[in-house]
């Protein structure tokens, strides 16, 4: 299954070929109670070739979709149209009123950039079903836009993962094989220059999968418990230091007891393994490294902080801290991807709280964050 398909709540994912032809047609996790689906009719159609606007008997709505498809083209908004007329797998309940559906589609391409298809979600929708109007049909923000946000959110992680992949595995193999097979002709400066395109390549590859990761964190669903955040640091330091190379200098550790939270844990250890692993990392090159975890005192809601001694850095320049792929210090210098403070701020936004930092060049960095907007009892007890 492909990212775009994968979480479809209340939708449809499609696919076709260059030639229009459907080749996928999946379902979401949550269909519509008032839709049911013969399986065995749905798999004859799509074996015989059907294609997309064929699911509509309607001429016009047809003839528009066949029009767009023909001609390349995708839409830039969410096509409203008629119940798909022509597909009899697709079984509608008694008492429904308004059967319709929104479609989006995007643009496929294959490795070669060329045209390969079109690929959406269709969100079934209707009014009303015995009697009782459909919640959210005609709220400002119903559930099928909803959907329709969230497919279109799917729809670009697909295009990351596959369509921007597909031409930078062309450039990475390419370059491979001219290295490997030309590698007397080219001599060492030519050869410098391949290591250098493989090399951006292969970077390239990362910040994909860094902003695919952002991207699945802001689909994941929040799930607040008592957090015993003492206790989570301990285990993520133990891990960290672990790892660290021999001759590296001790480290000392400070974890402020007691502190508690109501968060969503595997969002909140996403956090602390951020901010602990940069201060380790950072604090990394001076001789008595210090790396603390604390919560400020009398403070409501709790400010939890993450401080080392380490590089610091110019509080001019803090505005680019959260964003995507900006650094403060060279990939040399301090390896990383430039999305792990924007991963944590998105989570720290999600539970309602703010982050924010204090630093100076050469003195270390200061993390504070909460994570919940109202006053709430929370922190060390």
């Amino acid at each position: 299954m492909t990212p775009l398909q994968h979480g479809w709540h209340a939708g449809w994912y499609w696919q076709t070929d260059a030639a229009h032809r459907l080749t996928e047609l999946r379902p979401g996790a949550d269909l519509p109670d008032w839709l049911t689906v013969d399986w065995d009719a749905l798999a004859a159609q799509l074996d015989g070739g059907l294609m997309l606007w064929q699911m509509w008997a309607a001429a016009d709505t047809s003839a528009r979709l066949r029009y767009h498809l023909q001609h390349q083209q995708a839409w830039a908004d969410a096509l409203a149209l008629p119940w798909p007329d022509a597909m009899p797998a697709w079984r509608v309940a008694d008492g429904v009123v308004d059967a319709r559906c929104h479609v989006r589609a995007h643009v496929r391409l294959d490795e070669q950039a060329r045209f390969a298809g079109f690929q959406g979600v269709l969100v079934p929708q209707c009014a009303a079903w015995g009697g009782a109007e459909v919640a959210g049909a005609h709220d400002g923000e119903s559930s099928d836009t909803l959907q329709l946000r969230l497919a279109e959110q799917e729809a670009l992680r697909y295009a990351l993962s596959h369509d921007l992949r597909a031409p930078l595995r062309v450039i990475d193999g390419f370059a491979r094989i001219v290295k490997e097979d030309y590698a007397s002709s080219l001599g060492k400066l030519g050869a410098d220059h391949l290591d250098r395109v493989l090399a951006a390549a292969a970077r390239m590859n990362g910040m994909i999968d860094a902003v695919l990761a952002q991207a699945q964190l802001s689909g994941e669903a929040l799930s607040r418990s008592d957090v015993d955040l003492s206790a989570m640091a301990h285990d993520i330091l133990a891990d960290l230091l672990a790892v660290r190379a021999p001759d590296a200098p001790s480290v000392q550790v400070v974890v402020a007891e007691g502190m508690l939270a109501s968060a969503d844990e595997p969002l909140l250890r996403r956090v602390l393994e951020n901010l602990l692993g940069n201060a380790l990392k950072y604090s990394g090159k001076v001789s008595a490294p210090r790396v603390e975890m604390g919560c400020m005192p009398a403070t409501n809601p709790a400010v939890y902080f993450v401080r080392d001694n380490g590089a610091g850095f110019d509080m001019q320049h803090a505005d680019k801290l959260f964003g995507m792929f900006q650094r403060l210090h060279s990939a040399k210098e301090f390896p990383g991807s430039g999305v792990g403070l924007a991963g944590v701020q998105a989570i720290v936004r999600r539970h309602g709280g703010r982050i924010w930092a204090e630093a100076a060049p050469g003195q270390g960095a200061c993390f504070y964050f909460t994570l919940m907007g109202s006053r709430a009892p929370q922190g060390p007890r």
